[in-house]
């Protein structure tokens, strides 16, 4: 997984590649949809080191490259949903939908030379939904890394490790989800409760 930091008094781009390892995992027996939006995909962190020059962190690219290889080897069936899920956007078949959102990035970089570790905190949101869109559950992934690297980042920076590090751990955390395949094969099939009705508006 490589970052690219450029020189210079702009601000500086970090761009994880899309480079992972596969993962070995017992598929659960579901055909499942998955739904990346593009603030997902896009998803760009800005981080101002006091002192420092803003870091540009391109966190969507990656994640989605993590989440499509680790729900891909989970599931027997993953297909690709190209709009919100809905009655029309989701090929018959399909279970249910999982939906991630990044929720928050946080980057902490060596402030001064005798300083020796980037560290990174990445939450993740994972969305259930129903084919139709309706959200079944949720989970948060809390996901963090620590790497030892020099103050100013490059190709093998300690950035570099510390977020592809931090990704790998939201990985980590969603095996924890599906490690019971019969469980969550049974939230499937149970009922979908109706959401809860708008309120109405009230009467001028």
């Amino acid at each position: 997984m490589a970052l690219a930091l450029l020189g210079g008094c702009t601000a500086k781009p970090v761009v994880p590649s899309n480079e992972f390892p596969k993962p070995v995992l017992r598929k659960i027996p579901v055909a499942m949809g998955l739904y990346m939006d593009d603030a997902f995909v896009s998803y760009v962190h800005h981080d101002q080191p006091a002192p420092g020059v803003q870091q540009d962190v391109s966190v969507g690219p990656a994640s989605r490259a993590i989440f499509s290889e680790f729900l891909s080897a989970q599931f027997a069936t993953l297909l690709t949903v190209t709009q919100a899920p809905g009655a029309q956007s989701v090929a018959p078949g399909v279970q249910a939908v999982l939906q991630p959102i990044v929720q928050d990035v946080q980057i902490a970089s060596p402030k001064a030379e005798k300083d020796q570790f980037h560290e990174a905190w990445i939450k993740y949101r994972l969305r259930l939904l129903t084919p139709q869109g309706q959200e079944i559950t949720a989970w948060d992934l809390a996901a963090y890394g620590k790497q030892r690297g020099a103050k100013v980042g490059g190709t093998n920076s300690g950035l570099t490790a510390a977020v592809r590090e931090a990704m790998r751990d939201a990985a980590a955390g969603m095996a924890l989800i599906f490690r019971d395949g019969n469980a969550f094969r049974a939230r499937l099939a149970a009922p979908v409760p109706p959401p809860p009705p708008q309120a109405s508006a009230a009467a001028p």
